[in-house]
Parts: C-alpha cells; structure tokens; sequence
C-alpha cells in the first residue's frame, strides 16, 4: 500500500471511528429524541385522527406529512447539527486536540455524517409510524420522501452553518435553537391543520414553505439536491477553514 492511499485508509478510520462515537452520544441524548423523532409523530397522529376523512387511505401522505418531513428536518440541522458543532467547538477536548486544519476536517466530516445518519433514521421512523393511517407501506414511496427529506435538510444545514458561524456561546445558542424549535412545531401544526380546512394561506417568510414545496413535487428535486449539496459542501468548507476556536495550550 502506498503512502497516499495508507493516510486516506487512516483518515477514513478515524473519520468512521468518531461518527460512530458522535451517534452514540446522541442516542443518549432524550431531549433530542422527543422534539425530532417522538413529537412529530405523535403530532401527525392526533391531527389525523382529530381531522377523520371519508376515505383517509385516498388522500395524499406526502401531501400530509410534507410540513411533518420539513420540520424534522431543520429541527435536526437547527438544533442537532448546528447546537451541538457550537457546544463542540467550545468543549475542552475540542479546544485541546481539534484545532490543526486536518483535525478540523476529520472532526467537521464525521459530524456530518453522524447527523446525516440520525437525519434519515428520524425520518424513516417517522414513516413506518405514520404510513399506515394512509394505507400500506410501498417501496418508491419511501426513497422518493428521504430523498426529498435529505434535500431539505441540506438546506436547513446551510443555514445551520450559517448561525455557527456567528460569535455566540453555547448558552446563547441554546436559547436560540430552542425558540427557533418550537416556533416551527407551531408552523407545522399551522401548516398541516391548514391542509386539511383545505386554505392554502400560507406565510411566505415560513422557512418550511420552501422545504414543504420539495415534497409537494412544485421543486424539481434533482436540480434543487445538487445546488443544496454544492451549497452545503461549500459552507462546511468556510467552516472549516474560518473555524471559531482558542486552542487551549498546555502549560508544561
């Protein structure tokens, strides 16, 4: 093995290595769990059984649950992807042992990835609870909706990074992502109880708006994967680079 491609097997380990310990402190995390997977849930279940139809089974799911999908989403990359890169950051171990650019890289990847994976997880529970109150489970449907999931929440990521970058602290951030959390619970409570009065008034500065046209098939959805990806690539890549950190020196 050449050393080229010796140093990308070890970078990928290690990027591997600390996806899958991020992933496991998150499972351990309950708040997160509740507000992104268990509480859309619940939420869809008691609006559709408050809102009974002649034939719910005839009605459109993705129609439905598109401000559900949204909202998972940008809760994941609001308050799990961009909260906890700000908590990191300002950690010891990451001040101590992640501030060289390659460390920062391998850090910055692995997040990534761990809440790509936890993105798509909440998702797909989400639809194997909800998917029977509108029939069977299908198998085009599901990588149609996390493809039109994973699209938003590319999306909501930019914008994540976006509130990163500013110079906040983790207190700060909290309060911030919190607020933020529950005004879109209220909005995609808005939004589905809207659907089904059949009004379509809709507040256009909502962030979900344009996420909910993404499943609603108004949005292509292969151009508008490729520019949320290019756009996502390129804010990691200026998060990296102007990553806010103080390394915290050793005094021996």
């Amino acid at each position: 093995m050449n050393p080229h491609s010796a140093t990308f097997y070890l970078n990928t380990k290690k990027i591997m290595s600390i996806t899958k310990i991020l992933i496991t402190e998150h499972t351990r995390e309950p708040t997160a769990l509740l507000w992104s997977a268990i509480a859309p849930c619940l939420l869809f279940v008691l609006t559709t059984l408050q809102h009974p139809t002649p034939d719910v089974a005839t009605q459109s799911y993705t129609a439905s649950a598109a401000w559900f999908y949204s909202y998972i989403s940008a809760s994941v990359a609001f308050f799990g992807f961009s909260f906890y890169l700000i908590g990191r950051r300002e950690s010891g171990f990451v001040r101590s042992f992640i501030y060289e650019p390659n460390s920062i890289l391998r850090f910055l990847l692995a997040h990534s990835f761990s809440y790509s994976i936890i993105s798509i997880a909440y998702a797909s529970l989400f639809y194997l609870i909800t998917k029977p109150l509108y029939g069977n489970y299908s198998i085009i449907e599901p990588l149609h909706l996390l493809a039109c999931f994973y699209t938003s929440y590319l999306l909501f990521t930019c914008i994540g990074l976006g509130i990163a970058a500013l110079p906040i602290k983790f207190s700060t951030a909290s309060t911030l992502f919190s607020l933020m959390s529950f005004l879109m619970l209220i909005s995609g409570y808005s939004g589905a109880t809207q659907s089904f009065m059949n009004s379509h008034s809709l507040i256009l500065l909502n962030p979900l708006y344009l996420s909910t046209r993404l499943f609603n098939n108004e949005l292509p959805l292969l151009s508008s994967f490729l520019a949320t990806l290019a756009a996502a690539l390129g804010a990691l890549y200026f998060t990296g680079r102007y990553f806010r950190i103080q390394p915290i020196w050793s005094r021996y």
